[in-house]
């Protein structure tokens, strides 16, 4: 069964409350662990970057949940492709919070003050993800 890797930004709505990021993760985790699903969220309290890595029914099926929750708004796809391996394998849905640490990675990846994924292509996205997941594997020795 073929993998495959979904990177994805969209905006925050009206209806999103600040306890929403603690919910989408509990929830994500379980639900993505159940489906083999690994990934990455990246929130900088007005976008979401995620991507989503496992067989291409569960990505799928995550995605269009994602896309059709009203917490989210412009949901756009900056990558999709068929992938040999996991790059977030140790993740059901890791994490990196608002940090001085997570702005500058977004500067150094996007050389703007003002982060706006809509931009990224998937490969400057990718880059980013996988320099996130490397900040939270840092922080979890330390």
């Amino acid at each position: 069964m073929d993998l495959v890797r979904l990177i994805y930004t969209s905006t925050i709505t009206e209806q999103f409350e600040v306890e929403d990021i603690a919910r989408i993760l509990k929830v994500a985790r379980v639900k993505n662990k159940a489906l083999n699903v690994t990934g990455l969220l990246s929130f900088n309290r007005q976008f979401f970057l995620q991507c989503l890595e496992g067989t291409r029914q569960e990505v799928n099926q995550i995605y269009h949940k994602i896309a059709t929750d009203p917490r989210h708004k412009k949901p756009e796809i900056i990558s999709y492709e068929v992938i040999s391996y996991k790059e977030f394998d140790s993740w059901n849905m890791g994490y990196l919070q608002n940090t001085a640490s997570l702005r500058e990675l977004f500067y150094q990846h996007t050389k703007s003050i003002n982060f706006d994924p809509y931009n990224m292509n998937g490969e400057r996205a990718l880059a980013l993800l996988m320099d996130i997941r490397d900040e939270i594997k840092r922080a979890e020795t330390q």
